[in-house]
């Protein structure tokens, strides 16, 4: 079927579901309450989404956003809450902010889905009340795209349940994001029509990822040009194995509290002691790296202990339902739709490279068109020193370049 057809249908999807979306809400007052107490993040109930197609907006508001408390985005901001798919295929409501130049152009304006690392246990550290606020440490990077006018949507990937590392449920957020920011008439997009590209680092590249490798199946009708991902976390075991007992230790905790939301049949009361049990609650209100919005943060909290110290099992990762949560969430089981660009450092603390290099080579083998750049950096580093090459990919295949490829 070709991406005419489908973009058809999608188009006649929407128009049978349109009367029941997009309901305007009063912008947040000063300074914004916690998505815990504000309205605008209560989700629909699941018959209410059940009613509509993934990637509906249901409900928008105009927002003033801000980098680092002081300086406002030049250009207009929109928090949108949308239709999604969770990891267990029901429907679910995320958030994310379409931000919107100054210098955008009149017509034929590109889309740039840029996905935040905020690696998350809870929704104050959620992209969206962070550009409110002040607090998103890659609006540095966000800027880079907004300077060349593109339109900008950063999902709240996670969901309201801030469901950290779960593939599924982060790679369909980021398409419905974008399906969102093109049925919203304010940003001034071509519908399905629009050039889009998609890019994260480390927690982001899970989203950015996974949107790639889900997009043939799941939206297809989407016009993506490009996905540049870096820190990539292929395989959440190897992972764990690699930073338990060390400095970034905390990650592994973090993930594994995350997991245990999303998969409730994991039986994590008769897997933990008392000692992990407290650390499940613990870590429930923690967030990695995000320190300007005073969360607490599991790298500080948990550096150099270890998982086998809280389990009353000999390794929690060879535990059957362990290994089957992480075998649903290891990237490569599917063929990316776009072409890629994939960074990783070899100095990188948490991601085992050999994954990465694995990784890059089932891709290539499928036929997709990937550049993979190996460089002398830490995970930390990289984030910063990787993008601008990472951007200029993005930027060439927006602007109608063919993408090359260093598989060979």
């Amino acid at each position: 079927m070709t991406r005419a057809l489908l973009a058809l249908l999608a188009t006649l999807a929407l128009a049978s579901t349109a009367a029941q979306a997009q309901e305007a809400y009063p912008a947040p007052a000063s300074p914004p309450p916690l998505p815990q107490e504000d309205a605008f993040y209560q989700s629909p109930t699941e018959q209410a989404l059940g009613s509509v197609a993934p990637g509906t907006v249901l409900r928008y508001r105009e927002v003033s956003a801000k980098a680092y408390y002081l300086f406002p985005v030049k250009g207009k901001a929109w928090q949108l809450m949308y239709r999604s798919t969770n990891h267990k295929g029901l429907p679910v409501a995320m958030v994310g902010t379409v931000l919107v130049p100054e210098n955008a152009p009149a017509q034929q304006r590109k889309l740039l889905s840029y996905n935040v690392a905020y690696d998350a246990l809870t929704l104050r550290c959620a992209p969206s009340y962070e550009f409110v606020k002040g607090t998103a440490l890659e609006q540095a990077l966000i800027q880079s795209a907004l300077k060349e006018g593109m339109v900008v949507m950063s999902a709240d990937y996670e969901g309201l349940q801030s469901l950290w590392t779960v593939g599924v449920n982060s790679g369909n957020g980021v398409l419905d994001g974008i399906r969102a920011a093109e049925r919203f008439t304010p940003a001034g997009l071509d519908g399905v029509n629009t050039p889009v590209a998609i890019t994260g680092y480390s927690g982001g590249s899970v989203a950015a990822a996974w949107a790639n490798e889900l997009y043939p199946s799941y939206a297809p009708e989407l016009n993506i040009k490009g996905v540049a991902a870096g820190g990539i976390p292929v395989d959440l075991g190897n992972v764990a194995r690699k930073i338990d007992g060390k400095l970034f230790a905390g990650v592994y905790f973090g993930a594994v509290t995350a997991l245990t939301r999303a998969y409730p049949e994991i039986d994590v009361a008769t897997l933990t002691n008392d000692k992990g049990k407290a650390m499940l609650v613990k870590a429930s209100e923690m967030c990695l790296g995000q320190f300007l919005t005073g969360a607490p943060d599991p790298l500080v909290a948990f550096a150099f202990q270890k998982m086998s110290s809280l389990v009353t099992v000999p390794d929690l990762l060879q535990v059957p339902g362990v290994k089957a949560v992480i075998a649903e969430n290891r990237l490569g089981q599917r063929t990316p739709g776009a072409p890629m660009y994939i960074y990783q450092g070899t100095l990188d603390e948490m991601m085992p490279i050999a994954d990465v290099d694995g990784l890059v080579k089932k891709y290539c083998a499928a036929g997709v068109k990937l550049t993979y750049k190996k460089s002398f950096n830490d995970h930390i580093l990289l984030a910063i020193t990787g993008y601008g090459n990472a951007f200029s990919f993005l930027k060439d295949r927006l602007n109608g370049k063919p993408a090359a490829s260093n598989c060979n």
